[in-house]
């Protein structure tokens, strides 16, 4: 019999202005399902801090996973390797944002 799993999941995201004059902060949800759609190969949750500008939570908020899921070690059996590649995915977003902003 082969092993499937029931994966329910409910997210829920919310962005409070507060005193501020614009909205700087994001998040974002994604999940990706494996080829016959009975499982996830990964869920990504993401929340992005404006520091005073939303141009950097906008870049992150759009780049950071694909740039993660790109890393070369992400698909590995290893957690140590796939703990990498989302480390390097991290510090390649930092550089693109670095030369695109």
């Amino acid at each position: 019999m082969p092993l499937s799993i029931k994966v329910n999941l409910r997210v829920t995201g919310h962005c409070n202005q507060g005193g501020r004059k614009y909205m700087e902060d994001m998040f974002s949800v994604a999940y990706q399902q494996t080829s016959d759609e009975k499982d996830i190969e990964y869920a990504f949750f993401g929340i992005f801090d404006g520091h005073g500008g939303d141009e950097a939570a906008i870049f992150a908020k759009d780049h950071l996973m694909d740039i993660i899921v790109k890393q070369k070690n992400f698909w590995s059996d290893k957690d140590e390797d796939v703990l990498r590649a989302i480390r390097d995915g991290y510090v390649n977003t930092h550089y693109a944002m670095w030369r695109e902003l």
